[in-house]
């Protein structure tokens, strides 16, 4: 993947953001994911991605899978979910039919388990045969959670996190790494 630039350089031009996941650990990862998921399924599977924040890692993950021979479909989700009340709902629905299907859920962060136990439940409840999921950051650092993905990229510490689809007020979306915002 070429189209990554050295994220000493992107550092400079973004002062104040440490990384804290370089572009080249992403893109070793995301083959061995792609290597681990294309053993996963024996059929062609749906993938869901959880929109906005896991836009950049599908993108990467999908061509990986593709490029290995795994062909899908792929739509996405959206989903809000309101920490004080703790639930999670549906915004945008996925297009694509996933009754008797295998589902593959491609999120950028776990934290809680409350996103994708919600998004579990919504593709079991439309019929879908199986579902996987993927996360790029595990935040949840050994905490209790009410689900555990499938396949992790990542275990991430507990701090807010920008980059590579992750945002602040929309912002950041495009840093080839991963990173926490410095001491201003």
């Amino acid at each position: 993947m070429d189209y990554f630039f050295d994220w000493k350089e992107a550092h400079s031009a973004h002062h104040g953001i440490e990384p804290i996941i370089t572009s080249d650990e992403i893109v070793v990862r995301i083959e061995e994911l792609a290597k681990s998921l294309c053993r996963w399924f024996d059929t062609e599977p749906v993938a869901q991605v959880i929109m906005n924040g896991a836009m950049m890692f599908a993108a990467d993950l999908t061509r990986a899978m593709s490029s290995r021979g795994c062909v899908m479909e792929m739509d996405f989700i959206q989903l809000e979910k309101n920490r004080r009340e703790k639930t999670v709902k549906l915004l945008a629905a996925s297009n694509l039919d996933v009754k008797g299907r295998d589902v593959l859920i491609i999120d950028d962060i776990f934290d809680t388990g409350a996103t994708l136990s919600f998004a579990v439940e919504n593709f079991l409840s439309l019929g879908a045969e199986s579902v996987t999921s993927v996360v790029l950051l595990d935040k949840s650092n050994g905490k209790e959670t009410l689900a555990k993905p499938d396949f992790i990229g990542f275990e991430c510490p507990d701090v807010f996190v920008i980059g590579y689809g992750m945002d602040v007020g929309y912002r950041y979306r495009e840093l080839p790494f991963i990173g926490k915002m410095g001491q201003a």
